[in-house]
């Protein structure tokens, strides 16, 4: 009976021992190796079924679905998005080959960050992917776990996640599967950031003839033009004669040349955003017409600028004849003519998808439509022509001297004459003179440019010495 008892506690030691055990496996990954059953990640994938990406976190969501012929950006008016980038993700998906697999339970999910968002309870909430088909229909789901820096750690395969500088490869929990697949793939692009899935394709304007701006008041607008592509610079209508444009202030050559933007806002939010912007109409030699508002706005506590285009064009139809022109060469500038107008037919039919649309740029794109008539010009001070005064040298620039010690220096003509041989000596007495301090007056401006007299010399008082006695006559 004793042997009895002894056995079954022995038994029921085995039996605990291997519940644990068993409970233990299911909450974290398995010692045991490699449970990989299949090569590719998501089986039966194909890239052009997929017509929806929807990316949700836990506090934000992102969709990028097809409308029409194009895939657009849902959370930003239906925007066009960047189908380069589209396609690069669902191409690595579709090809995508599992490194390695493991199984673990649920209650250690949020260890790797492959819990699903939306549940409160739960922490390590991963980014779910969801993939739609034509008919609105999940095709795909996946959660995107933490990145994984080595595949190596098989006995302590719970270390290798997020540990040191990141990695390479990346936990991946398909909804509905029970294993955790590594691959080699962060897929950072699956970012759920709806400005990041923006196309960035812009507006280019060149070859600009003329800008004409209008502010908020009549006097802040301002014009310039140019009458040919070659002019470097731009006539600024009705300058004075000394103003000009400033170019270090306005550079109208380069003015939206290659512009950017950081995001984009729906054309119904256009009315309320542009209340009070600054117009702008810019034409261009190749018959473009921009109609432009900018606007700089607080947001946030911060300033940012943003822009809105309509844009047109008229191009010319026909070629103009040539006179005495050879068919050979009538051919081949026919050619060209056809090539540069279709060009620029292609061109506005790809800039009117701009129309419209509120985009969100930096401050260097739009400042110079931002700026007042006053702040774009320089007055240039013009030159005299006047020659120096007599006697005073002239400055580097040509401008008189006007050195008031110089010109208080006794001139030849009242310098007393040298003193000769035969002559008698002259005695000069000069009683002091007093001399009035000059009362301070306002001196015009233009009286600088004007030479100035040197002052009078003091009248000087010459009293004669008393004359020598005559010699005795000699006694007889």
């Amino acid at each position: 009976m004793k042997k009895i008892l002894i056995l079954l506690v022995i038994l029921a030691g085995i039996a605990g021992i291997a519940y644990y055990k068993s409970n233990e496996k299911k909450s974290r990954l398995s010692r045991a190796g490699s449970t990989v059953t299949r090569e590719l990640l998501l089986n039966d994938f194909e890239v052009n079924s997929i017509k929806k990406i929807h990316i949700k976190e836990d506090k934000a969501e992102t969709t990028i679905a097809v409308n029409g012929d194009k895939w657009t950006v849902v959370e930003r008016g239906g925007y066009t998005a960047n189908l380069e980038k589209i396609r690069t993700v669902l191409t690595s998906l579709e090809f995508e080959k599992i490194k390695d697999g493991r199984r673990i339970g649920k209650d250690s999910w949020g260890k790797i960050g492959v819990n699903s968002p939306g549940d409160a309870t739960a922490y390590g909430v991963g980014t779910l992917i969801e993939l739609f088909d034509d008919k609105g229909a999940v095709k795909h789901s996946f959660v995107l776990g933490g990145t994984v820096n080595s595949s190596g750690g098989k006995e302590d395969p719970m270390a290798m996640f997020n540990g040191g500088g990141g990695g390479k490869s990346r936990f991946i929990r398909i909804l509905n599967e029970d294993t955790i697949w590594e691959v080699a793939n962060t897929y950072a692009d699956f970012v759920n950031k709806a400005d990041q899935w923006l196309s960035k394709d812009f507006v280019t304007i060149s070859k600009i003839k003329s800008i004409e701006v209008t502010g908020a008041k009549p006097e802040d607008g301002w014009k310039a033009s140019r009458k040919a592509e070659a002019d470097t610079e731009f006539t600024l209508e009705g300058a004075k004669p000394n103003e000009k444009i400033d170019t270090t202030k306005a550079d109208i050559n380069n003015l939206l040349a290659s512009p950017q933007f950081d995001d984009v806002l729906g054309k119904d939010k256009a009315a309320e955003t542009f209340k009070e912007a600054t117009k702008a109409t810019i034409t261009t030699f190749d018959g473009f017409t921009y109609k432009l508002q900018a606007v700089k706005k607080a947001v946030d506590g911060a300033d940012k600028y943003f822009v809105t285009f309509n844009i047109s064009g008229e191009f010319a139809k026909a070629r103009e004849a040539v006179k005495d022109e050879k068919e050979e060469d009538k051919k081949k500038n026919d050619e060209s003519f056809a090539a540069s107008k279709k060009a620029l037919e292609e061109k506005l039919a790809k800039e009117k998808e701009f129309d419209g649309w509120v985009y969100q740029v930096t401050e260097y794109t739009i400042n110079t439509l931002l700026k007042k008539r006053s702040e774009i010009i320089k007055v240039e001070e013009p030159k005299s022509d006047a020659p120096p005064a007599a006697g005073t040298p002239a400055k580097p620039d040509g401008t008189p001297n006007l050195d008031i010690k110089s010109l208080m220096k006794p001139s030849a003509a009242t310098a007393p004459p040298p003193a000769s041989a035969t002559t008698a000596p002259v005695t000069v007495t000069t009683p002091p003179i007093e001399v009035p301090a000059p009362k301070p007056t306002a001196t015009p401006a233009d009286a600088l440019n004007k030479p100035t007299e040197p002052p009078a010399s003091p009248k000087v008082e010459l009293k004669p010495t008393e004359p020598a006695p005559a010699p005795a006559e000699p006694k007889k």
